[in-house]
């Protein structure tokens, strides 16, 4: 696929069809745990009238919504297996949506007052089909609890910049905050039965000459609802979901040298992450409080990924002695996701 070939839905079973007739943007909200934020998030997400909007609610079936929210045309709720991955709900969303662009956000990261204004004038004004999505800022409050300030180093910093920075193209975006083409997305079938793990579809757009944009005015503040055990558990299934999918993807030599390695790559990845905090004064300033649940956090993705390299090993031998295939991978995710 080129940048100038026309993007489809139809090859896709299940798929709501690309429609003249239907919204603009379909919001596709992941909820995890962050039902507190749900009513902040629709107050500043109004009924659309004229259908230009419709906003779908993604949680795991384990994972129930808050009841007596007041009914609204443009709302709908998409229930996902039970323990789903915000990337698995994104993704049932996405299949659902009926929207020229879809928005990905989580409830752990409400929308600011302005967001859907400069979304809309975005997508309305964006003429180039060569351009796939747009990612936004994450904003964390100066005065946020260790565990927030932690995770927004982890996740965000990247995002974190101050509103009023030029817009620019970059290589990759975060889905917390991200608006996208979805007929582009839609276009990497093979990826969707995995789910909606960005960095995989960002490689994906810049081999078919798609281009992403980093637009700071597109803001959503980070509230976070997790405690520490949650986050902790996340990072390890989120780790293991990519060190599964990069081992499946590498030679046999190469996987049991991933699993020997995984202890050094602790060590590295810190070493790395932190030297970019303290390279930005915007970064270093809370890092030290929020320096232990930091490293916490880092490992336990760590332990993922090597739980994840001995799960490829375990699926490629049994496909072996089964005489069947291992599974798709969906190719490699960034460790930031």
């Amino acid at each position: 696929m080129t940048g100038q070939e026309p993007l489809v839905s139809g090859a896709i079973p299940g798929t709501a069809p690309l429609s003249a007739t239907g919204p603009l943007l379909s919001l596709v909200i992941a909820v995890q745990g962050a039902q507190a934020n749900l009513a902040e998030t629709l107050a500043v997400l109004p009924p659309d009238p004229g259908g230009t909007v419709e906003v779908l609610i993604c949680h795991a079936s384990d994972d129930p919504v808050a009841a007596g929210l007041p009914a609204r045309p443009d709302l709908r709720w998409i229930e996902g297996r039970a323990g789903a991955l915000i990337p698995e709900l994104w993704r049932d969303g996405i299949l659902t949506a009926r929207g020229e662009w879809v928005a990905t956000l989580t409830l752990h990261c409400p929308p600011c007052g302005n967001w859907l204004a400069c979304a809309l004038k975005l997508i309305r004004t964006e003429a180039s089909h060569r351009l796939a999505g747009f990612g936004g800022t994450i904003l964390c409050d100066p005065k946020a609890d260790r565990t927030t300030r932690a995770i927004q180093l982890l996740r965000y910093a990247d995002a974190g910049a101050d509103p009023g920075m030029s817009r620019r193209v970059v290589a990759d975006i975060s889905a917390d905050n991200a608006l996208y083409r979805r007929a582009a997305v839609l276009a990497c079938a093979d990826l969707l039965p995995d789910g909606f793990w960005e960095p995989n579809y960002h490689r994906r757009f810049e081999e078919a000459g798609l281009i992403l944009e980093q637009v700071p005015d597109l803001v959503v503040a980070h509230r976070n609802r997790y405690g520490v055990r949650d986050f902790a558990r996340q990072r390890r299934r989120h780790g293991r979901v990519f060190g599964r999918h990069r081992g499946e993807a590498a030679t046999p030599g190469w996987r049991a040298l991933m699993v020997a390695a995984s202890p050094a790559a602790v060590v590295i990845f810190a070493a790395k992450q932190t030297r970019k905090i303290l390279s930005r004064r915007d970064l270093r300033a809370g890092f030290p409080s929020a320096a232990p649940l930091f490293y916490l956090f880092m490992l336990n993705w760590c332990i993922g990924e090597a739980v994840g390299y001995v799960d490829a090993i375990r699926s490629r031998s049994g496909s072996r002695s089964g005489g069947q295939s291992g599974g798709q991978s969906g190719g490699q995710s960034g460790a930031n996701r």
